[in-house]
C-alpha cells in the first residue's frame, strides 16, 4: 500500500520493531469492560537502537572498557488463556478491524478469507506465545505500515520505554536503515558507542565482516539482531563517516536504557545567529515543555535570525504532541483534519502557547523520506499555516491514524482507523508533504557544515528576511 523506503526501529534487544503510529489520547478507545491500563502512544517507524566499539576519532581502534555481565530486565511471563479466552480474543480482534478499518475494502484484502484461514490455526495453537503470533500475523495481513498487535509482553516493554524504565544490551547508538546501509542518527551520551567514536551521520557497512544491507544473512529480524547481545560482549562494525575511508570499529555492549537518548537537541549554526532545532519524535514525555526549554536557552544565547526545525529522521509519535509542539510557533488555527468510519475531527492548535522571542522570526522546516507520520502532520501544519517554508525532499506519505485499543488479556490492538487530511481537503498519504524548495541530498553523506538542505535552509532564511525587510521599509 505505502512505496516508500522501509524504516526500522528496533529497541535492543528487548523491543519489538516498531510500525507507524500515532493518536489522539481523546480517541483512544477501551474495547472491553475490563478496565485497560492507560495506553502506550508509540511511534512511527523509526530509528534502531544500536551500540558501538570505542573507537578514537582517527581510525586506530582502541580496545574497549571492560562491562559487567548485567541481565536485562524481563517482560512479564504470558498468562495461560482457556480456549474460550482465545476464541473470544480472536473474535474481538478480528470484529474490531472489521468494522473500523479505515479503508472499506481493507486494502484488497479479503477480510472474511482471513478468519478463514486463521480460525482454525487459532483453535490449534500450541503455548501462548504461538497463539499471539498468530494474532500478529493477522493484523499484518493489511499491511499498511501502520497497524499492529502488540502482545500483554509487548504492551509492558513499550509502557517500560515510555517511562524510561527499560533496559536492553546493545551499543547505545539509533540506526536507521538507509540504501547504503545503517545510519547512526543518535549516540547515547558515554554510551559505548560514543565511547568507540562513532558519531551521528556515520554509516553502518558491515557487522562482523557480513555487509548490512545483506538481510537475508542476518535472518528474519535483520541485521541488527546481530548487533545486540548479552552485556559485556563484543561487536565488530566496518563504519564509514562522511568524506573517510571504512574502518572497523569493535564496540563492547553494554546495559542501555531507553531514556538514555536526547529527542530534543538545539544549537546556534556556527557563523550565524541561526538556531537549528533537531526533533527525532513526537513521542516522548513531556516533549512539548523540553522543546519551550530549550528553544528558551537558545534565544536567551542571542536574538535568533532565523530557525530551522529539522525533522528529517523523525520518525512520528502522537497527534497530541505534535499539536502542542505547533501551538509554540502559531497561536491557534487548523492544520487539517482526521476522519473514518465512525469518528472525525478537526485538528486545531492550541492557543496561548506562543514563545514571544519567536514572533516574526523566519522559519524553515527540513523534511526527507524518512520523515514520517506524526512528522508529516507536523511540517505540514507549519506549511498550511504560513509558519514555514519547507526545504529537502518530499516525506514519506504515510499518515494514517492510528486508535489505540486494549484488550482483557493486556494486549493491544493499533488500528489505522482515520486519515489525515489538510485543510483544503487534500490527502498527502502516498504523497507527502511537498517541500516549497526541493533539495535532493542524502544528507548523511556530508558533514553538518557542508549539508546541502541546511545551506538551502539558511538561503531560504536570508531570503525571508530580505522579503520582511522590503515589506516594512515600503
Amino acid at each position: 500500500m505505502h512505496a516508500h523506503r522501509s524504516l526500522i526501529l528496533i529497541l535492543l534487544c528487548i523491543l519489538l520493531p516498531a510500525a507507524c503510529s500515532f493518536s489522539v489520547p481523546s480517541i483512544v478507545v477501551q474495547a472491553t469492560p475490563t478496565p485497560p491500563p492507560t495506553p502506550t502512544l508509540r511511534p512511527t517507524a523509526s530509528p534502531t537502537v544500536t551500540s558501538s566499539p570505542t573507537v578514537t576519532s582517527s581510525p586506530t581502534v582502541t580496545s574497549s572498557p571492560t562491562a559487567t555481565l548485567v541481565p536485562l530486565r524481563p517482560t512479564p511471563t504470558l498468562l495461560p488463556l482457556t480456549s474460550e479466552q482465545r476464541a473470544d480474543l480472536f473474535d474481538q480482534l478480528w470484529t474490531l478491524v472489521r468494522d473500523n478499518y479505515v479503508y472499506a475494502d481493507y486494502g484488497g484484502v479479503d477480510w472474511e478469507d482471513v478468519r478463514a484461514e486463521f480460525a482454525p490455526r487459532v483453535a490449534v495453537a500450541g503455548t501462548e506465545a504461538e497463539f499471539y503470533v498468530l494474532l500478529r500475523e493477522m493484523i499484518e495481513r493489511l499491511d499498511d505500515d501502520h497497524s499492529r498487535f502488540e502482545s500483554p509482553q509487548d504492551v509492558a516493554a513499550e509502557t517500560a520505554r515510555f517511562n524510561g524504565d527499560l533496559n536492553y544490551g546493545g551499543i547505545g547508538a539509533l540506526v536507521r536503515t538507509v540504501d547504503a546501509g545503517g545510519l547512526i542518527v543518535q549516540v547515547a551520551a558515554d554510551g559505548p558507542a560514543a565511547r568507540a567514536g562513532l558519531q551521528p551521520r556515520d554509516l553502518i557497512l558491515a557487522i562482523e565482516g557480513i555487509p548490512f544491507v545483506d538481510t537475508d544473512a542476518f535472518g528474519p529480524r535483520g541485521p541488527i539482531s546481530a548487533v545486540r547481545g548479552t552485556p559485556g560482549t563484543t561487536v565488530n562494525l566496518t563504519i564509514r563517516s562522511p568524506g573517510s575511508i571504512p574502518r572497523t570499529v569493535p564496540v563492547m555492549r553494554r546495559t542501555i536504557q531507553t531514556n538514555a537518548f536526547v529527542e530534543v537537541e538545539t544549537q546556534i549554526l556556527s557563523g550565524t545567529r541561526v538556531g537549528l532545532l533537531r526533533l527525532d519524535t513526537f513521542n516522548a514525555e513531556n516533549l512539548a515543555r523540553r522543546v519551550r526549554t530549550r528553544l528558551e536557552q537558545l534565544t536567551a544565547e542571542t536574538s535568533l535570525d532565523g530557525l530551522i526545525i529539522d525533522v528529517r529522521a523523525n520518525s512520528g509519535g502522537r497527534v497530541d504532541m505534535l499539536l502542542n509542539i505547533l501551538a509554540l510557533f502559531n497561536d491557534g488555527g487548523l492544520i487539517g483534519s482526521q476522519s473514518g468510519q465512525n469518528f472525525s475531527a478537526n485538528l486545531a492548535i492550541p492557543t496561548g502557547a506562543v514563545l514571544p522571542q519567536l514572533v516574526g522570526v523566519p522559519i524553515v522546516v527540513i523534511t526527507g523520506p524518512e520523515t514520517v507520520s506524526a512528522a508529516e502532520m507536523f511540517a505540514a501544519g507549519m506549511q498550511v499555516t504560513g509558519r514555514a517554508r519547507i526545504v529537502g525532499m518530499p516525506s514519506a506519505g504515510n499518515t494514517e491514524n492510528l486508535r489505540g485499543r486494549d484488550l482483557f488479556d493486556g494486549s493491544r490492538l493499533w488500528l489505522a482507523e482515520l486519515t489525515y487530511q489538510l485543510p483544503d481537503g487534500r490527502l498527502i498519504e502516498g504523497s507527502g508533504v511537498q517541500p516549497d524548495r526541493v533539495v535532493e541530498a542524502d544528507w548523511w553523506e556530508f558533514d553538518p557544515i557542508d549539508d546541502p538542505q541546511i545551506q538551502a535552509a539558511l538561503e531560504e532564511l536570508r531570503r525571508m528576511r530580505g522579503a520582511a525587510n522590503q515589506t516594512a521599509s515600503e
